[in-house]
């Protein structure tokens, strides 16, 4: 335990002890830190490296390392490895194969060519840094590819290949089973099922529970009761606002007929700002939102908030999801509105394909434009399609039917989009004015006044000369008047004084020119269709030019609409994306939807609907959703409200009848409980203590700022340790799923943060303050922070910890107040108090989602 004040220390020791009964033997488990600080140590943050093989790891995880093999190392191994090591070179060198996972456990005649999860004697990784054998022996490749290379291996060297073929083959299924993929086909309109409701509904079932109710019945299973009016008030409030209700809320919830309460708690939330501030934050995790680039050079990104509030302001506004990805695809190509708000948020919303990181100071040009393209299809593929088509940048996918050929036919609509404004040594984004007719006129007026102080300038300059003249120090008078003297001739000193004032003012003037506001977007490039980059090397194109469009698969439903060859296609992407027939769009969207609401999807691979993801568990229950969802307008409150209001949603996430069969809840039997991201948990802190700036909008925020946790700077580079301790992914990124773990870090954060700390101490002193007998403090502090008002057994262990903690504080004070006093030392009391709110924070009913 973090040695701390006895307030921070020795009393939170006794909120484990007396408040939760943790064992003496448990507490000396935790990790020391002998650092006199009121912080968690950062080795106490960090998992030991050396704990990593022994530490399961969640599907999310998984998936997102097979995503680092897809994206950083298969590519390397092809384009640079391949030709000498794999079943297509014509001598394998050093009998080392590199294209299976059983050909690079196995090695060569040196031995195997890694060891997972360690890298220091990984023989591949010696010899990318050119320690001992030197390879690929053309030159030694970039440090990035090693340390890629070296952070595969330490989290196991993840590798999906499975066989030895060569990556020129096609493992593919046959015709017929790729043409009746689930996911390649449209959407079928299904009629809900008959499905009769039970006794104890008391009305018809809704249109989700039938099909969920059909799967149970079918197995002989009964669903789980609903869940309790207060658990179903916190986990619909945190659900859509990321935020816990107030005692008030709760009040007038109590307050309300209990036959349609709930569902018009569901649309006061869903009317809330805070909504979008919740939802919001889900979409900046598909499109890997950052505040900074990352990658080489780690330059802040100013503008980037502009986009994350353009998605916080449209969800709130309820924009049609059809409009919401066609806006982010094409934005700049769509009919220009009369509003300059309305043309400023279409350029912003195009800030999707900037947001990227970005290999700025790479000074191969053709690399880094190639190397971005690549960025941007794989974050549009698995966000807006659900399929991981960058992986047949190299080669032909090795899984699903995507070919080079699908790949570079994308790759050129985006070519001929351009997000960057320069290839200078170090490169810049594009961004772009927004448009502004009062900044415009404020401009002009500006530039008059240059221009004004010019003309004074060029009047004394031209009366100086003319002196100079006369004074016969010059034989004529410059072709340019208002020229300097060219013989280097001083001029007059009263006209130079005046000339040095009216040139500084002149370079106050251009540099305080009013600027137009900037929002990161993209504009059209001159269109161009590009070739198949062997092995995804741009210095080796293939001889056949691929004209722009998308996965021919993908077609087969939607045809694409002719790209006028003027433009760069985005404009018929995104038509033929949102078109209503297309097979993944509408499902992508739903299933990730559902899991946000549910904690698992229906598809649980939610950016792999290919051949090699999983199949969805109710695949009529998700296709009748993603056709109602369109016909009724794409409205994602309108599927929201579907979703918690169905039985569904509002189960009990406590039964436990068939967890044995069904472990992972898959027929939807019970809800699931779900920790919180960082985000909810960290404004739930501050909603509880009441710390937090409600107010939406605006620039990047420090760590320290009390505004929502959408509004914080994230740093690629530099994560804030909150956020690695909660699971925050890396946001290089395409994130689908935030994984979940639970390390003796998150409760340390949770007892010693000055973020908790301080937002005690502020719950603590407004309890004092309401004047409140034990029994009423303990009384309101639980529907303060935990949305309910706590059993006769919670009741009595708080008023121990209370009293015992409050007996601590007085012994350990000096000097020691009077042994006979009969009147309350309130700091004391408050401190307290305090250990009772920081126990109740660090409890894991108030992380979780019930």
């Amino acid at each position: 335990m973090t040695q701390l004040p006895i307030r921070n220390g020795m009393v939170a020791m006794f909120c484990l002890i007396v408040f939760h009964g943790l064992s003496a033997a448990a507490l000396s488990q935790l990790p020391k830190d002998t650092s006199g600080a009121g912080q968690v140590a950062d080795s106490d943050i960090a998992l030991k490296s050396t704990l990593v093989e022994e530490t399961p790891i969640s599907s999310e995880e998984r998936q997102a390392r097979i995503d680092f093999f897809e994206t950083k190392i298969r590519p390397v191994l092809v384009e640079h490895c391949y030709e000498c090591h794999s079943g297509q070179a014509k001598i394998v060198q050093a009998n080392l194969r590199l294209d299976s996972r059983a050909s690079v456990s196995r090695g060569g005649d040196s031995g195997p060519a890694l060891v997972p999860f360690q890298p220091q004697p990984s023989l591949i990784l010696q010899s990318l840094r050119y320690e001992g054998v030197e390879m690929p022996p053309s030159g030694k490749l970039d440090a990035s590819i090693a340390n890629d290379f070296e952070r595969w291996i330490r989290e196991g060297a993840m590798d999906p290949r499975e066989d030895d073929a060569s990556p020129n083959t096609k493992p593919w299924l046959d015709p017929a089973t790729i043409e009746s993929h689930w996911a390649f086909r449209s959407p079928v309109q299904l009629p809900v099922p008959n499905v009769d409701p039970p006794q104890a509904a008391g009305s018809e079932l809704h249109p989700i529970d039938r099909w969920v109710e059909q799967s149970l019945r079918a197995k002989g299973w009964k669903p789980a009761p609903l869940a309790g009016p207060l658990t179903l008030l916190r986990r619909a409030t945190l659900d859509l606002t990321g935020i816990p209700p107030t005692p008030e809320e709760i009040a007038v919830y109590l307050a309300e007929e209990p036959s349609d309460r709930y569902e018009r708690l569901v649309d006061r939330l869903l009317a809330s700002p805070e909504y979008g501030v919740r939802w919001g934050r889900h979409w900046l995790d598909c499109v890997r939102y950052a505040d900074t680039n990352g990658a080489d050079e780690n330059h802040d990104m100013p503008n980037a908030w502009r986009y994350r509030d353009w998605v916080v302001d449209v969800l709130n506004e309820d924009l049609p999801f059809d409009q919401f990805v066609t806006q982010q695809i094409a934005g700049d190509l769509l009919p220009a509105p009369a509003s300059e708000r309305e043309q400023g948020r279409l350029l912003t919303a195009t800030g999707f394909w900037v947001l990227g990181p970005k290999m700025l100071a790479e000074q191969d040009k053709a690399k880094m434009r190639i190397d971005i393209v690549d960025e941007q299809i794989d974050t549009f593929s698995r966000t807006m399609l659900g399929v991981t088509l960058s992986c047949a940048r190299c080669h032909d996918h090795k899984f699903d039917p995507f070919t080079q050929q699908d790949y570079y036919a994308l790759a050129g609509v985006l070519m001929s989009t351009r997000a960057m404004a320069d290839e200078a040594f170090v490169s810049k984004w594009m961004e772009r004015p927004l448009p502004s007719a009062a900044k415009e006129e404020e401009r002009r007026l500006h530039q008059q006044k240059i221009d004004a102080a010019r003309q004074r300038s060029k009047e004394l300059t031209t009366q100086a000369n003319q002196q100079l003249l006369n004074e016969g120090k010059l034989e004529k008078l410059p072709e340019d008047p208002a020229a300097a003297n060219p013989n280097g001739l001083p001029y007059p000193p009263e006209i130079q004084k005046d000339l040095d004032a009216i040139k500084s003012e002149i370079e106050a003037l251009v540099k305080g020119m009013p600027t137009f506001d900037h929002a990161m977007a993209v504009e059209e490039n001159p269109p161009v269709d590009i070739p198949v980059h062997l092995r995804g090397n741009h210095l080796k194109p293939g001889d056949q030019t691929i004209p722009r469009g998308v996965p021919d698969i993908l077609t087969r439903a939607v045809p694409l609409p002719s790209i006028d060859p003027k433009q760069s296609g985005r404009l018929q992407v995104a038509q033929w994306l949102v078109h209503p027939d297309h097979p993944l769009l509408a499902r992508v969207m739903v299933n990730r939807i559902w899991m946000w609401h549910m904690g698992q999807p229906l598809v649980a691979s939610p950016s792999n609907f290919g051949l090699r993801g999983e199949s969805p568990s109710h695949p009529e229950l998700l296709d009748w959703l993603s056709r109602e969802w369109i016909q009724n307008g794409w409205s994602m409150k309108w599927l929201h409200r579907q979703i918690l209001l169905s039985a569904a949603y509002r189960r009990s996430s406590r039964a436990a009848e068939y967890h044995d069969q069904d472990p992972e809840n898959r027929w939807l039997w019970k809800q699931n409980t779900r920790r919180m991201e960082l985000e909810p948990l960290r404004d739930s802190i501050l909603q509880v203590s009441g710390k937090l700036d409600s107010r939406l909008r605006g620039s990047a925020q420090g760590i320290s700022s009390r505004k929502r946790s959408i509004y914080l700077s994230i740093n690629r580079a530099a994560l804030a340790d909150m956020f690695s301790v909660f699971d925050y992914v890396d946001p290089a990124s395409h994130i689908e799923q935030r994984p979940v773990t639970t390390v003796p870090s998150q409760a340390l954060f949770l007892l010693n943060s000055d973020l908790v700390i301080e937002s005690a101490d502020a719950l603590a002193e407004w309890l004092h303050r309401q004047s409140l007998e034990p029994s009423a403090c303990i009384e309101l502090a639980y529907v303060k922070i935990l949305s309910r008002p706590p059993n006769d057994w919670e009741r009595e262990r708080a008023q121990l910890l209370l009293k015992q903690a409050y007996e601590t504080i007085l012994s350990e004070q000096t000097p020691a107040p009077p042994a006979a006093s009969d009147s309350v030392n309130e700091p004391a009391r408050i401190q307290a108090i305090a250990v009772l709110v920081r126990s109740l924070i660090a409890s894991r009913e108030f992380s979780w989602v019930e």
